[in-house]
């Protein structure tokens, strides 16, 4: 009999990890550091690579830290998506609030067929969820770092350094591909919750259609 695992390490690496990964890196790319009064400034990636031999240290902590701060993302996901957003709406006026492991627990099921139904909930989660909910969470990271990039250009007075198709373009190419980001989180979030739902409670199967009137034979 196949094992079920309550967590899966692919989902953890790929929905929270990765996130998490990408916020360190970013973050150090992003970071200002300020020297001799303001005279000139840096950011902590260049410090990093103009040290000699900290590059690798940054690579670890960066791994060491992303789980974690991958937690952080997916949980801040969860609360404003999900919660606050009441994401996903499966019809205009139905909000998915439960877990679908609770609607298994209202149909009484052999153990055999409960084994085949977590088996197809857990395929589902692989397939929908887990690509949704990373979405979700690399929209949450580019997110920030949009925000972040208007107050660093405002702070460093960029117009002065940068092309105005440079300030103008990032905010537009990151915001579209949040956008894409934010659409495909709802949208597979609410196909797992279609998928789950329509295979633990299946539609009912449509009446059979009356019988046809028979004709008499004709007679001679």
């Amino acid at each position: 009999m196949r094992r079920l695992h309550a967590f899966s390490l692919v989902d953890i690496l790929i929905t929270q990890t990765l996130p998490g990964f990408l916020f360190c890196a970013g973050w150090a790319v992003m970071y200002e550091i300020y020297h001799e009064d303001g005279s000139y400034y840096s950011t902590l990636m260049q410090e990093i690579l103009s040290g000699e031999g900290l590059f690798p240290y940054f690579v670890v902590a960066a791994v060491l830290m992303a789980f974690p701060v991958g937690m952080i993302i997916d949980s801040l996901r969860e609360v404003v998506g999900e919660k606050w957003l009441r994401i996903p709406r499966i019809h205009p006026q139905e909000r998915v609030r439960r877990s679908p492991l609770s609607w298994m627990l209202e149909i009484v099921l052999p153990p055999d067929r409960l084994t085949e139904r977590y088996l197809l909930y857990r395929h589902a989660w692989a397939t929908l969820l887990t690509p949704a909910k990373t979405a979700g969470n690399l929209a949450i990271v580019l997110g920030i770092f949009l925000v972040w990039f208007v107050i660093k250009i405002v702070r460093m007075q960029g117009w002065h350094l940068f092309s105005l198709a440079f300030i103008v373009g990032t905010p537009v190419v990151g915001l579209g591909i949040a956008l894409a980001l934010v659409v495909r989180y709802a949208a597979g979030l609410a196909e797992f919750h279609r998928v789950v739902r329509e295979s633990i409670f299946p539609p009912p199967a449509p009446a059979p259609p009356p019988p046809a009137d028979t004709v008499p034979p004709a007679t001679p």
